[in-house]
């Protein structure tokens, strides 16, 4: 009862992640690339700071991100491997989700990549 709730906690956790992976992307993405104000908008010195926040920021998602993932695929593994699809279709399924919810793919991928 003890492992399964562990996994139930793991697997929330990890779908609340992938609901937000569009969104910490994006904001990290922009930062790393110096675009975190906005295309039109020249930080000049400000660039280095944005890298720097943008790194932190990776790191921070990485630490909150990996360890649930890493155990929620490792026990569904464990029961078979066919398995494994569904933690992954799960998890693009609710990234697609936020991305549709804010506005849709072209909005995205606009105020992200400036496409």
């Amino acid at each position: 009862m003890k492992n399964k709730l562990i996994y139930c906690l793991n697997f929330l956790w990890a779908s609340i992640i992938a609901f937000s992976f569009p969104v910490c992307f994006a904001l990290i993405y922009l930062s790393v690339t110096g675009h975190s104000k906005g295309y039109d908008y020249d930080l000049g010195q400000e660039r280095d700071i944005s890298v720097m926040l943008g790194i932190f920021g990776l790191v921070i998602w990485l630490a909150a991100a990996l360890p649930s993932n890493i155990y929620v695929f490792r026990k569904t593994r464990e029961k078979s491997r066919l398995y494994l699809l569904i933690p992954a279709v799960i998890y693009i399924a609710l990234a697609a989700l936020c991305i549709v919810l804010t506005g849709g793919w072209a909005e995205y991928s606009k105020g992200v990549f400036n496409t």
